[in-house]
């Protein structure tokens, strides 16, 4: 951590200096380097018939689909896992039953998870010591009617106790770099007028204390410095010139304003995304925290992509999803949502592999998993659940391969998350989602 004068401190990036020669545990003391873990969640599913990859195997045997496609660059650290069956979802509450039942392996009780998530599970394991024992973080907030706990957040502690995601890039910078949050509702001046001063000046008054540090490291582990406080101030400067809702560069003099660079308009535009995804890979390279919920959609998200193409000024849920026609491989505009959100995965993927962690980098590092709350949007199926572990989890995963495991429950990717990430759980979930064995193939 770097101290100063403003009583701030900035985290610092695992450095070399910090592991033993092989880079795989800490030098002092001398404990394993911990996996990091992430759930990536999209809302309303996809067409199956263009998320499923035609063949299985491994390395050369198996090819992308087409809306997996926009993950070409990462394909060796891709692990898809097909046929796999939400044995949860009940009829006419598919979503908030389809989000809980891939999330905590658990049917919902009332209008509450009955159960952990596996972020939580995944916590339990690896986040003691971490500043944070996880972040929630989201992209667009275009609310769906229906139960808050199951359609509102897919990070749950328990019962009735759910971790909302944030959907203001600011709010998550302010969190994790400037160590206060002023509530939304403030509104006292002052305070964020102090606050303001504060941003101005902390980032200079780093740099001055980073000039020492840097007198210590070797080549390597200076240049990482470097580039992770230009990091924070490219952050900085982006969240200070966008406005709320379209982007439009303007001189943001109150950073307590909740609004900044929040989508207000259920659109799901890119820069949310992108400072979203920079603001947790800077979370995660600092260990700020261990475990990552990225929501880009909410379960039933009435989201519009009118950014992609003339024809998508609808209702992405109800218009699309639901009215237009087509079968599991023929809804063209469904096709357009998925794949933009794939574009989305995609940035997020591609930061982490260029963000070094230790003697490797963040992908290499983490376990990415990808869901759902649907598999087909348009009569909410409940097989060809799409699943998709991302990354190597620190050399615990094997990566570029297509599993298919025709009718399986779905808990068993749960399951088999939990294992991956060091928890000693050897079950996982309840009634119909209970399962005790893990997907065979996956891990190394």
């Amino acid at each position: 951590m770097l101290a100063t004068g403003a009583a701030v401190t900035i985290p610092l990036p695992l450095l070399e200096i910090m592991l033993n020669q092989s880079g795989t545990a800490y030098a002092q003391p001398n404990t394993p380097v911990s996996p990091l873990y992430v759930t990536w969640f999209f809302g309303n599913g996809t067409l199956p018939g263009r998320w499923k990859p035609a063949r299985t195997g491994s390395g050369s045997a198996w090819e992308l689909s087409p809306e997996l496609q926009p993950l070409a660059d990462h394909k060796s650290h891709l692990t898809v896992i097909s046929g796999l069956e939400n044995k949860l979802v009940v009829s006419g509450l598919e979503h908030p039953t389809g989000s809980a039942g891939a999330t905590t392996g658990a049917p919902l009780g009332g209008n509450a998870v009955r159960a952990a998530s596996i972020d939580q599970v995944v916590a339990d394991a690896i986040s003691e010591g971490a500043p944070y024992r996880s972040l929630e973080v989201g992209v667009t907030p275009a609310t769906p009617n229906g139960p808050q706990d199951s359609l509102h957040t897919i990070s749950h502690r328990g019962p009735n106790s759910r971790n909302n995601p944030e959907f203001d890039p600011k709010a998550v910078f302010n969190r994790l770099f400037m160590g206060t949050s002023p509530a939304p509702s403030d509104p006292q001046a002052e305070q964020a007028a102090k606050l303001a001063r504060v941003r101005k000046s902390v980032l200079d008054s780093v740099l001055e204390d980073g000039a020492s540090l840097q007198q210590r490291l070797g080549a390597a582990d200076k240049q990482r410095v470097e580039q992770h406080l230009e990091s924070i101030r490219a952050i900085e400067r982006r969240l200070e010139t966008t406005a709320p809702g379209d982007g439009t560069p303007t001189a943001c003099s109150s950073p307590a304003a909740p609004a900044v660079g929040k989508d207000m308009q259920s659109e799901a535009p890119p820069a949310v995304n992108t400072a979203m995804v920079e603001l947790s890979a800077l979370a995660l390279a600092c260990e700020r925290t261990r475990v990552l919920s990225f929501m880009f959609s909410l379960p039933a998200a009435h989201v519009y992509y009118r950014h992609l193409a003339q024809d998508m000024n609808d209702d992405f849920h109800d218009t699309i999803c639901h009215g237009d026609p087509g079968d599991q491989s023929s809804q063209p505009r469904v096709d357009k949502g998925v794949i933009y959100t794939m574009r989305c995965l995609n940035e997020f993927l591609t930061k982490l592999k260029d963000t070094p962690h230790g003697s490797s980098n963040l992908l290499d590092s983490s376990l990415v998993f990808v869901t759902s709350d649907t598999a087909w949007g348009k009569t909410h199926s409940r097989t060809e659940w799409p699943v998709l572990f991302a990354g190597k989890a620190g050399g615990r995963l094997r990566g570029d391969a297509h599993h298919n495991f025709p009718g399986d429950n779905l808990s068993k990717a749960l399951l088999t998350v939990a294992q991956i990430m060091g928890s000693k759980a050897t079950e996982i979930g309840i009634d119909a989602g209970r399962v005790n064995s893990p997907l065979q193939g996956i891990q190394v």
